[in-house]
């Protein structure tokens, strides 16, 4: 039986195309009419929705530009990428366009619903038109066969959302503890070639990464975390009054993934924002090792691309401080569509330079942090392939040969004899990426983003040679040089370590065999860009800090986490050359099995499951329900909501964990707790969660250079002679 592939609806045929796209179209819009007239259809609406806004007008994006034969993986997330962008750019046209004709809330949901679907009739005629003369057979799904493998590999989002429920109910988390061990089984698989095919790899890779990322976002019934509640307060913000105010001087402000996109989802879906956050944004963020996993595997292969993504995932800053950066979540698929596109360079350069600056501009107006960083990177990296062309053209070709680190082909890739191929990163790709980054983030929020950018670059050029090295000052080599709280916490720092000396003997490895690693000039010149990076996050005072160390890594990760596997490869071929005897050993047999069990054991660190077994400080915001992390109770947020509706926006005092909640609702008014308690202003409220209450313990954090130190002490010495004016058994608040 043969069926049309509906991932790749730009494939079919016009009339095909029409008649389907209406009647999705029409379910659509008949469901969200029956939700306005009493009649909710239980997750029709939210499932039709999300569909709707995630999809379709990337869809016809991709028909009008003619881009056909994507494949599955290219077209779902050129789709999705694209989709984004239209929202993006439709919520802002409305913002702006709407107060001029009288409309003084264009976030609202009947002004958006009626925009939403005006723009893609549009967009529909659009495609209908210029696609008019595509006549290509349309690619289909043969039968109904599917690996075994493949439901297994489906069910573990699923057992994510049991164990997340059981936790949050019942404080069990046996679920959690057995998808742990789940994916750390299905890493050794792939490494053993048992029971999952290659072609079940891309489902591997993206069910794996919504897994581990809904084992921890939908911990709680509330957003948890740190950024995160500013981005709701942020949210809340543009639905209250039903329209963005560009003025307010936050960095996040300027953010359309967070101001726009959020909005949208939330009023067309019927989703409050708290569940915009802790379930649509993990379905969109886990499309990037999906999407990373796609370029590696076109640059080498499967397998290293499946690994690549297993380590890229297992980093914990995945899915635990991502989890609570909803712009960057957004901004990083962008970036990983670029990727995808810089390297496709049987594309057409006209429709692959329209996807790199509406990918590059997405990117821009969705996170500042990430696009400062790929920008500084595309500049070196221009420099380098364009440096090495000249050279080559102005050297002797006898020279050169001498010099081998003066040849060509240490970044051409095998088959192009030393000459440089078509370069997707340009100088005028720069430019423009460069302008709009500059025009938006200096008129945007009051121009905080670039201020905060031009305030870092002047922190750190008056300390680099001062300060270099300095532990209180580079926060990488603070976590470097720190002593680990127990022997295992210390294996687990050799561990990680271990990842970065495979990444740079990976780079090594690519660089002086050109002709076995197809890896594009591009993105490699990028990636010895990131490797700078990295041992600039460990050396450069102020740098690291900026975004966090662990941030950074991750970031760096997106372009050198392939190199960390062909380091792998080349280490153990090299090892086994003089050693034969070590393939004998266990888990030792060929370089993948070595690196599964590897990478499983960096899986099994991260996530925390190793230090909940042995009882050994554990780490883990999943596995572990007693300690102190920014995770709040229904309790908590109602104290909070409470404070902030009766408190006169006076001075609320707050320990350094329910510091973050209390920025969801009022960022200007709230004070961190001095270790002093006489110097707590009069006339102020003092906030206390159900860690505070119960443990009768407060977090006092002290800010040292890029440093931050923090210890408990007694909550008794701050009540003093304060007034219990709240309690609801889960939060208190105190006046004087």
């Amino acid at each position: 039986m043969h069926l049309l592939n509906p991932l790749q609806m730009n494939d079919w045929d016009n009339k095909t195309f029409f008649w389907v796209f209406q009647a999705f179209q029409l379910a659509f819009i008949g469901v969200v009419c029956l939700g306005l007239i009493g009649y909710h259809v239980p997750i029709a609406r939210e499932a039709l929705a999300f569909l709707y806004l995630t999809f379709l007008p990337g869809v016809l994006v991709l028909k009008a530009l003619r881009l056909h034969g994507l494949g599955t993986i290219e077209t779902v997330l050129y789709s999705v990428g694209l989709s984004l962008a239209v929202l993006m750019l439709t919520g802002l046209a409305a913002n702006i366009v709407y107060p001029l004709l009288g409309y003084a809330r264009p976030f609202s949901f009947e002004i958006l619903f009626l925009t939403i679907v005006a723009v893609v009739q549009v967009l529909l005629y659009l495609a209908l038109t210029r696609d008019r003369g595509h006549a290509a057979p349309a690619p289909v799904v043969t039968g109904f066969s599917v690996p075994p493998a493949a439901p297994f590999l489906m069910l573990l989002p699923f057992i994510a959302i049991i164990g997340t429920y059981v936790r949050n109910e019942y404080h069990m988390v046996t679920f959690l503890f057995l998808l742990l061990i789940l994916i750390a089984l299905v890493g050794l698989a792939v490494g053993f070639d048992r029971l999952i095919p290659a072609s079940c790899y891309p489902l591997a890779v993206y069910s794996i990464a919504l897994a581990l990322l809904y084992h921890t976002s939908l911990i709680s019934g509330y957003v948890w975390g740190y950024d995160i509640h500013h981005e709701l307060h942020l949210v809340k913000s543009v639905l209250i009054p039903g329209l963005w105010d560009m003025t307010i001087p936050y960095n996040t402000n300027g953010m359309l993934s967070v101001v726009a996109l959020v909005p949208i989802y939330s009023l067309i879906c019927d989703l409050d924002p708290v569940w915009v956050f802790k379930i649509i944004y993990p379905l969109l963020f886990a499309l990037v090792p999906l999407g990373l996993y796609r370029a590696v595997e076109k640059q080498t292969n499967a397998k290293i691309g499946f690994f690549s993504m297993f380590f890229f995932v297992s980093f914990f800053t995945f899915y635990t401080e991502m989890i609570s950066l909803a712009r960057q979540q957004i901004a990083e698929i962008f970036l990983t569509l670029t990727i995808l596109a810089m390297i496709d360079k049987s594309m057409d350069r006209k429709r692959r330079a329209f996807l790199m600056v509406a990918f590059g501009f997405a990117m821009i107006v969705s996170h500042y942090g990430l696009s400062y960083i790929y920008l500084f990177s595309l500049v070196p990296a221009w420099l380098l392939l364009v440096g090495l062309e000249r050279l080559h053209a102005w050297l002797p070709e006898r020279l050169t040969g001498r010099l081998g680190f003066l040849k060509p082909d240490l970044l051409a890739p095998s088959g192009t004899g030393g000459n440089m191929p078509h370069r997707t990163l340009v100088l005028p790709y720069i430019l423009v990426f460069a302008v709009i980054a500059y025009f938006w983030y200096s008129t945007v929020a009051e121009g905080t983003a670039f201020a905060t950018i031009a305030g870092i670059g002047d922190k750190i050029a008056n300390t680099l040679f001062a300060e270099a090295f300095n532990p209180s000052t580079a926060q990488g080599m603070h976590i470097l040089t720190s002593q680990s709280i127990t022997p295992l916490h210390s294996l687990a720092k050799v561990v990680h370590i271990a990842t970065q000396g495979l990444i740079a003997v990976g780079l090594l490895a690519t660089l002086l065999k050109r002709e076995r690693w197809r890896i594009e000039p591009e993105y490699l010149a990028v990636s010895l860009v990131f490797l700078l990076i990295n041992v600039a996050g460990i050396i450069v005072p102020f740098f690291a800090s900026s975004l966090n160390t662990s941030r950074l890594y991750h970031i760096t990760l997106i372009f050198l986490a392939p190199f960390a596997i062909i380091g792998g490869i080349a280490l153990y071929e090299a090892v086994t050359e003089k050693i034969r005897a070590v393939r004998a050993a266990p888990l030792m047999g060929t370089a993948y099995q070595a690196l599964s069990a590897f990478f499983v054991v960096f899986l099994l660190f991260n996530t925390g499951l190793i230090y909940q077994v042995v009882d050994d400080s554990p780490t883990s915001l999943a596995l572990e329900t007693t300690q102190d992390k920014p995770v709040f109770n229904g309790q908590e947020v109602q104290g909070a909501k409470w404070l902030i509706a009766e408190g006169s926006r006076r001075p609320i005092y707050v320990d350094g964990t329910r510091w973050w909640l209390l920025l969801g609702f009022d960022p200007d008014h709230q004070r961190y707790l001095p270790m002093n308690a006489s110097l707590m202003e009069p006339n102020s409220y003092l906030y206390f969660g159900t860690y505070n209450a119960v443990r009768e313990s407060v977090r006092i954090e002290i800010q040292e250079h890029a440093v931050t130190t923090a210890g408990y002490t007694d909550a008794g010495r701050f009540v003093g002679d304060r007034h219990k004016i709240y309690d609801n058994a889960g939060s208190v608040v105190y006046y004087r």
